[in-house]
C-alpha cells in the first residue's frame, strides 16, 4: 500500500522527533544516537529513523511510537557493545517492517504487529490479512561485532561445516581461523517454526523468516543452502538423536536481507554510496536479496518477493557472483 504522507504524516513525524530529540538528544543516560539525535535539522540516520517510524505509525498506530520507545531505553552505559548491537537489531526490525507495510497490498488488507495465536502464546512481529490470503513475518538479525572482527583479522575463514572436523582442526592450528556464525541461524529457524506453528494448527498461514545480514551473504547462505551441511538440505549438521536432520514444517520461506552494513556505515557517518540513508532498502538496480523456498511449503506471491527484492538462491544470473554461492573455505590474500 501507499503510505500517505498528508497533514497528519507530518504531525505525526514532528511528534516522533521531538519526542527522540527529548528523550535520546537530552537525556541525563548515555545513548549511543546521543549525537544523532542532539539538533535540528536532524542528523541523516535520526531523520531515517524517524521517517520510517512515522511511516509505521501512519499505518498501525502505535508502532511508531513503539519503536522509538524501544530505541530510547536502550540506553545507560556507555560504549556497551550489546546495547549497540541491540540497536542495530531493532533498526533492522524498523527497516524490514516498514517495507512490508509499504507493499502493493490489496484493498481491505488488515496488519496485526506482534500477534498472539493463543493466549501467552509466541509472537510474529508482523501479520497481514489480505481479503484472500494470511502472511505471518518474522525478523531476526545476529550479534555480528566479534565475528566481523574476527574475520578482518583472520587469513582464513570457515562459512560453513562442509569440510571435516579433522581438516578444520588441522587448519586452525597453523592459521587464524574465522569458523561458522551458523548457530544463529539455527536457533532463528527453531524460533520462527514454534512461533509460525501456533498459527498454522488454526490456519493456513504462508510463513517467511526474514534474516538481515551483513555484505558477507555467502555466510547465510553457506549455512542454510551448503549441499553438504545446509540448515534447509537433507545434509543438515542439526540433527536428532536418530541421525535424520531435522525440517521446519511451518517456515515457508527465508528471505536473507543485505543491509547491516549500511547500518554500520551510517551510524558511524561513513557514506552509504549505494543507498540514500540507513533505512533505504534499496531499489531494482540494487544488489538483491535472497529467497529460500523451503521444499515442503507454500509459495510466497511474486508481488512479496518483488517488493523484498528477494531472487531465489539458485537463480542462474545470482550464481555468477562469489557472494551468492556456498562456501568451503574463504582465504584471504
Amino acid at each position: 500500500m501507499t503510505i500517505t504522507r498528508d497533514a497528519e504524516h507530518q504531525e505525526i513525524w514532528h511528534r516522533l522527533a521531538e519526542h527522540a530529540l527529548f528523550s535520546i538528544g537530552a537525556q541525563g543516560e548515555w545513548h549511543w544516537f546521543r549525537y544523532h539525535f542532539s539538533f535540528m535539522p536532524l542528523h541523516p540516520l535520526a531523520k531515517s529513523i524517524v521517517d520510517a517510524c512515522a511511516d509505521c505509525e501512519r499505518v498501525i498506530p502505535g508502532l511508531g511510537e513503539q519503536f522509538i520507545e524501544e530505541i530510547i531505553s536502550i540506553n545507560g552505559q556507555e560504549r556497551h557493545e550489546p546495547h549497540y548491537e541491540q540497536l542495530l537489531q531493532k533498526l533492522s526490525e524498523i527497516l524490514v517492517l516498514r517495507q512490508l507495510l509499504s507493499l502493493d497490498w490489496p484493498p481491505d488488507t488488515e496488519f496485526q504487529h506482534e500477534p498472539a495465536a493463543v493466549p501467552n502464546g509466541k509472537r510474529p512481529e508482523l501479520r497481514v490479512t489480505t481479503p484472500d490470503e494470511r502472511f505471518l513475518f518474522e525478523v531476526k538479525t545476529p550479534s555480528l561485532m566479534a565475528h566481523i572482527r574476527n574475520r578482518n583479522r583472520a587469513g582464513v575463514q570457515i562459512p560453513g561445516r562442509a569440510l571435516e572436523r579433522e581438516r578444520i582442526e588441522a587448519i586452525a592450528a597453523n592459521e587464524n581461523v574465522t569458523l561458522p556464525r551458523d548457530n544463529p541461524i539455527k536457533d532463528f529457524l527453531v524460533d520462527a517454526n514454534e512461533k509460525f506453528r501456533q498459527f498454522k494448527a488454526r490456519n493456513e498461514e504462508k510463513s517467511v523468516l526474514i534474516i538481515v545480514w551483513d555484505d558477507f551473504l555467502y555466510e547465510p547462505i553457506t549455512a542454510l543452502g551448503h549441499e553438504r551441511c545446509g540448515l534447509l538440505t537433507p545434509n543438515s549438521y542439526f540433527r536428532d538423536a536418530d541421525d535424520n536432520a531435522i525440517e521446519f514444517p511451518h517456515i515457508d520461506a527465508v528471505i536473507l536481507i543485505r543491509h547491516l552494513t549500511y547500518l554500520y556505515r551510517a551510524t558511524a557517518d561513513v557514506p552509504l554510496d549505494e543507498r540514500n540513508h540507513a533505512l533505504d532498502f534499496g531499489d531494482e538496480n540494487s544488489l538483491p536479496n535472497v529467497h529460500f523456498p523451503l521444499n515442503h511449503g507454500l509459495p510466497i506471491p511474486e508481488n512479496v518477493l518483488k517488493g523484498l527484492r528477494a531472487v531465489s538462491h539458485t537463480d542462474e544470473v545470482l550464481q555468477r557472483f562469489a557472494d551468492y554461492r556456498p562456501k568451503d573455505i574463504v582465504i584471504w590474500a
